[in-house]
């Protein structure tokens, strides 16, 4: 299975962003555990990449580990060297999408515009980025997709549990969905909600 299959069937992106590393291993591990199959971690420290690279390792082929928030070639680059599975971008860089391609990893671009979603779409992209979510509608999707058909959504940010089946009745493919389901996890290391939220989320989209 690919990243991009297991993200449509999966339905879910579950986005690990924090400043302190210390406890993403095993919160993924929980939310692995719980049945999240593709987990993002974004590049938002030093210590990232090490991240990426060590939660890989300990989630074997049960989850796709990528990188979120690339935005050069160089944070391509450095991201699948360290393992990441799939690329996320907040925006459309052409050039970040076309070195993804390249080397045979999914990038999925961000976007916010008719205009960026169909270019996105239009230079390879199997997956878009609908960024921010939380200043559109659901109503926005279901009409993207009347030209944009092929245009797989998936929209991020601000998403809620109790909104989420409307993104995803309106056709988008999957969410990206960070603290609502990690809650301070990432932060304490207290693990019980996240497991909670975890499971929480997984029965709204199921």
């Amino acid at each position: 299975m690919t990243p991009a299959r297991a993200i449509r069937e999966s339905r879910l992106i579950a986005i690990l962003r924090t400043s302190v590393t210390a406890h993403i291993v095993a919160v993924a591990e929980v939310l692995a555990s719980e049945g999240v199959h593709v987990l993002e971690i974004p590049l938002t420290s030093a210590e990232s990449l090490t991240a990426i690279t060590d939660t890989t390792k300990q989630l074997g082929e049960r989850a796709y580990v990528g990188a979120g928030t690339v935005r050069t070639v160089d944070d391509a680059r450095r991201a699948i060297d360290a393992g990441a599975a799939f690329l996320v971008a907040p925006g459309l860089s052409l050039p970040v999408l076309d070195y993804a391609q390249k080397r045979g990893v999914l990038l999925i671009p961000g976007a916010f515009t008719p205009t960026e979603v169909d270019t996105a779409a239009r230079s390879g992209a199997e997956l878009v980025k609908l960024f921010p979510a939380n200043s559109h509608s659901p109503e926005y999707v279901r009409q993207l997709r009347a030209p944009l058909p092929d245009a797989g959504l998936i929209p991020m940010g601000g998403i809620t549990l109790d909104d989420a089946r409307a993104w995803l009745d309106a056709g988008a493919v999957a969410l990206g969905i960070g603290s609502p389901i990690v809650g301070d996890s990432l932060a304490t290391g207290m693990l019980d909600t996240a497991r909670s939220n975890t499971r929480a989320w997984l029965e709204r989209i199921g």
